[in-house]
């Protein structure tokens, strides 16, 4: 892999990251609901959901989704659902009095929920099985080119996760007031739901 074509992959995934998608709204909100600190289980789990797919795109998962369809589609409507699912349950959500600590809620449940939120994006699985081989060099030792490739998308998409969480711990003092929650809850999870509208109608 030449040195313009790493740039290329940096600039891309940079810019792809950036998108505010399900796992970056979830960020978003869990800062801003539970603090930056528990928030970093949101990432970590997503971090993880994202490995999975690029480890399944390494063996060739990525080929056999984009031949057999109801694979996608299985995977896309789960995904969806459970988007939707995260909207209903955050919009519904009662304001917590955040005047003496923030609320408690179990990091584990924080990881296992945002690292289901990126395993069931198909979209992920699709980009990591058609964008890590443009830039592998097949005469090349694969394996050392597709760790490179990795690291780089994890960082980069971690540095973006901590942009949002950040954004949503930064209005916590706004978040004080029990109306301001509840609008904040609405809107998170409004977006939740549709980002898990958005996914429904994914093609392949």
């Amino acid at each position: 892999m030449s040195l313009e074509q790493l740039w290329l992959f940096i600039t891309l995934t940079f810019i792809v990251s950036a998108s505010p998608g399900p796992v970056m709204l979830s960020c978003m909100a869990d800062a801003g609901r539970f603090g930056f600190a528990k928030s970093i289980y949101t990432m970590l789990g997503a971090s993880t959901g994202n490995l999975v797919l690029m480890l399944l795109s390494a063996v060739g998962l990525g080929l056999l989704v984009g031949e057999a369809e109801w694979i996608f589609h299985t995977i896309k409507w789960i995904g969806a659902a459970y988007l939707v699912y995260l909207g209903i349950a955050l919009f519904l959500a009662a304001p917590h009095n955040l005047q003496d600590e923030l609320p408690t809620i179990r990091s584990s449940h924080l990881f296992w929920k945002s690292l289901l939120v990126a395993v069931t994006n198909p979209k992920g699985l699709i980009y990591f099985g058609a964008l890590f081989p443009q830039f592998i060099d097949i005469h090349q030792p694969m394996t050392p080119q597709f760790t490179l490739l990795t690291l780089i998308f994890l960082a980069t998409d971690l540095l973006w996760m901590a942009i949002y969480a950040l954004g949503g711990s930064a209005i916590m003092r706004w978040l004080k007031s029990p109306s301001h929650q509840r609008w904040f809850n609405r809107l998170s999870g409004g977006a939740l739901i549709a980002a898990g509208i958005a996914l429904a109608f994914t093609q392949l």
